[in-house]
C-alpha cells in the first residue's frame, strides 16, 4: 500500500512538473512565432543579357535640325511615327532621363537618352539602364555613320 501511494505521489509530481514545462514551452513557442518578422522575399537582380545590340546608321536632319554630332547613341525606343516618338520621349523624361529624337535614312525615329564619342561610356550606359530599369531591357547602341 505504501508503495502504491509513493508511485501515485511520484507520478503526480512528475505530471505536474512536466505540465508546467510543457505549458511554458508552448507559451514560449507561441511568443517566438509572434515575434518573427515576416520574411521579405528579396528579388535577386540579375544582370540582363550582357550582349549589346549595336547598329550602324546614317542619321538625317529632323525639320532642318542637324543630328547630334556625337558618334554613339543609347537608344531606348524606336518608332515609325514621329508623334509616337515624341509621346514616348515625354514618358521617359518623366522618369528622369534626358532625351533627343533622331531620325535615320529609313525614316525611323530613334529616342536617344545619351550620346557620346566614347563607345565604352555608351555601352556602360546601356548596361546601367538595363540593370536599373528592367522595363528597358531592349536598350541598344546606335553608331552614327560618318
Amino acid at each position: 500500500m505504501k508503495v502504491l501511494i509513493c508511485v501515485i505521489i511520484v507520478t503526480a509530481i512528475v505530471s505536474f512538473s512536466c505540465a508546467g514545462t510543457n505549458k511554458h514551452l508552448r507559451k514560449s513557442k507561441k511568443s517566438a512565432t509572434e515575434n518573427i518578422v515576416p520574411k521579405i522575399e528579396e528579388k535577386q537582380i540579375t544582370e540582363p543579357a550582357t550582349e549589346i545590340k549595336e547598329v550602324e546608321e546614317k542619321l538625317v536632319p529632323i525639320d532642318e535640325k542637324l543630328p547630334d554630332p556625337h558618334r554613339y547613341f543609347v537608344i531606348i525606343g524606336s518608332f515609325r511615327n514621329p508623334d509616337n516618338a515624341k509621346k514616348y520621349q515625354g514618358q521617359i523624361l518623366k522618369k528622369g532621363f534626358s532625351s533627343e529624337i533622331l531620325k535615320n535614312e529609313a525614316g525611323l525615329y530613334r529616342v536617344s537618352v545619351m550620346s557620346t564619342d566614347e563607345i565604352e561610356f555608351a555601352r556602360d550606359d546601356v548596361r546601367r539602364i538595363r540593370r536599373l530599369f528592367p522595363e528597358y531591357y531592349d536598350t541598344w547602341l546606335l553608331i552614327q555613320k560618318k
